[in-house]
């Protein structure tokens, strides 16, 4: 396939997810350096929830990707990532989150929520403003999901620009998006690393 104008790979993350990933494991790492000066080492124990806060944090904050190239649409989410090919995407949508659809299925991109989903809701007045802005003479209405300065917004013309330069340059086939597999990768070492932790905590509260 050859290549378009522009970046290969384009990869984004939620900035706000990760501040607010850093932000715990800094409290983790100096209430886990307070337990070894308290002289009573069952209070180690600690450390099993502790891990497992953080490991959650990492799944649910830190790893939740959207990566966008010319091969189609990579969607990592906590516990599971799903590969979009162009071919298979017929929609897109910001209502509550950058949302992708495909014949019979639709993916949320974690990363990507809508205003209302991730600072509570905004007032469409802000959408009205900002079209008024850019194109003074529209009609159109706006959802705060779909502004740029949003992380659904954001994301959403990212994936849409890609797809129309692929639909414009010929690359997107028509009429095969129901015969177009979708892939989903669970992140099975990351389950089980959870469920291990989290039934090792209980033992672990009892005897701290």
């Amino acid at each position: 396939m050859p290549q378009l104008p522009g970046p290969e790979r384009e990869t984004i993350a939620s900035r706000f997810n990760r501040t607010i990933a850093i932000g715990v494991w800094v409290i983790s790492l100096i209430i886990a350096v307070s337990l070894f000066f308290i002289n009573r080492p069952d209070q180690l124990a600690y450390l099993v929830p502790l891990a497992l806060v953080n490991l959650l944090v990492w799944e649910a904050l830190w790893r939740p990707l959207l990566v966008v190239s010319d091969e189609g649409v990579v969607v990592t989410n906590p516990f599971r990532a799903v590969h979009v090919p162009w071919n298979a995407l017929v929609n897109i949508d910001t209502k509550f989150a950058l949302t992708l659809f495909t014949p019979g299925r639709k993916i949320e991109v974690w990363v990507a929520p809508s205003p209302g989903r991730s600072f509570g809701y905004r007032s469409a007045a802000v959408a009205e403003r900002e079209i008024r802005r850019t194109a003074p003479h529209s009609t159109n209405k706006v959802r705060p999901g779909d502004l740029p300065s949003s992380e659904s917004g954001a994301a959403a013309e990212v994936v849409r620009s890609r797809w129309e330069l692929l639909q414009v340059s010929g690359q997107i086939e028509a009429g095969v998006a129901d015969s177009t597999r979708v892939t989903t990768h669970w992140h099975w070492y990351s389950i089980a690393a959870i469920v291990a932790l989290l039934v090792s905590s209980v033992p672990a509260l009892l005897i701290a």
